[in-house]
């Protein structure tokens, strides 16, 4: 069925990408946090930029840092979440979860540019997740409370127009905290995520 030409449908819906740390690197070596960022740039995690061979769990954009056709985005809401961690029990008699999530939240700065301007830039704890595990079971922990509403919103949406780039920064201002000591987030090792979602609204052509 074609396009029906001058009548849009605007929907609530999210855009998320997440920067992936997998079980193993190419050479079947354990893959870890710290060595994976090291590969793209040592201080900076970019989302929306990379979205090539990522599977629809870790990302939704068809290309990257644009909308497909002439969409139109509103963002509501962003939010950063992070996959619980897969650690041994060498490092957990080391760190706790919590604690690595810790050094992940307060020691990044998120930003969102969009065309190139910076529209919000904070501490990543500022942008709590919104998701996860029930509360209560002592091995995982959460960024924030697992709760849609729990996460922050902008007072006024933030408009993404039609071929418009966008895109998210994770920064460590001063590296990945850690990096070289056992159980630190540089070694937290794979599987790993961290997504950031940006809700709100979409606009496109009626199909």
């Amino acid at each position: 069925m074609g396009k029906v030409k001058g009548v849009k449908e605007k929907l609530h819906f999210q855009l998320y990408d997440a920067f992936f740390v997998p079980e193993k690197d190419a050479a079947g070596n354990l893959a870890e946090f710290g060595t994976e960022m090291t590969k793209r740039d040592p201080r900076v995690i970019r989302f929306f930029v990379d979205v090539q061979n990522k599977t629809k769990l870790e990302t939704n954009l068809q290309a990257a840092g644009t909308l497909p056709s002439l969409n139109t985005f509103e963002a509501r809401a962003m939010r950063v979440v992070v996959s619980s961690l897969k650690l041994a029990d060498a490092i957990k008699e080391l760190v706790s979860e919590a604690e690595i999530m810790a050094e992940l939240i307060y020691n990044s700065v998120t930003t969102l540019l969009v065309g190139e301007k910076i529209m919000i830039e904070a501490p990543t704890f500022y942008f709590p997740s919104g998701a996860g595990v029930t509360p209560g079971l002592p091995t995982v922990a959460n960024h924030g409370q697992p709760d849609p509403l729990a996460t922050f919103r902008f007072s006024e949406p933030v408009t993404i127009e039609p071929q418009q780039n966008f895109r998210v920064e994770m920064l460590f201002p001063q590296g990945v905290p850690g990096n070289g000591i056992r159980g630190s987030l540089a070694k937290v090792p794979g599987p790993f995520r961290i997504w950031v979602v940006l809700d709100g609204y979409l606009t496109r052509d009626v199909q």
